[in-house]
């Protein structure tokens, strides 16, 4: 699948686990896992920076 300018594409290794628990977040919010875990990066770097 294509992807705009804007954006990246990175490779990225979770445990089973995780995986499980991005699919659940995902079809609740009805959204695509690359989608949650691209907030959750940006989260994670937002509040990084704060600090």
């Amino acid at each position: 699948m294509a992807i705009s300018k804007n954006n990246s594409r990175i490779i990225l290794t979770v445990s089973k686990d995780l995986k499980e628990r991005i699919i659940n977040i995902a079809k609740k919010e009805e959204s695509s896992v690359s989608k949650v875990c691209a907030k959750i990066i940006s989260d994670y770097m937002d509040r990084k920076v704060k600090n």
